[in-house]
């Protein structure tokens, strides 16, 4: 029975170094040190709103409208895009509805063979 405990038992690990994923390099320590153990923001840009994370309270506040200048020329662009976009999708739901078909006619037929 020695054997089986032996093999079986749990090992502890060594604890891992903090990792800094800064930009700066520093080590992890270093760096709170240095800015403090709340250095970053987070924020999202979701369209042309900007939204910033408050990490003293856990809520998402909006932090105003980001604005985004868009020539006329890359507006046509977008927009040729998003109809090719669109084209493409409504070629592959055709083809979808076409596979469900036929894998629909091959089951009935598969069922009437089976049963007949």
């Amino acid at each position: 029975m020695s054997f089986l405990r032996s093999s079986f038992s749990i090992r502890k690990t060594k604890p891992r170094p903090a990792v800094s994923r800064s930009p700066l390099k520093l080590p992890a320590e270093e760096l709170a040190r240095e800015l403090g153990p709340q250095y970053q923001t987070i924020d999202v840009r979701i369209g042309t709103q900007k939204l910033a994370f408050d990490i003293e309270h856990g809520d998402w506040i909006a932090d105003g409208i980001v604005s985004t200048a868009v020539s006329a020329r890359e507006m046509t662009k977008l927009e040729k895009r998003k109809r090719e976009l669109e084209e493409d999708n409504n070629i592959l739901r055709t083809k979808l509805d076409i596979l469900l078909e036929m894998l629909a006619e091959v089951t009935a037929e598969h069922e009437l063979r089976r049963n007949g």
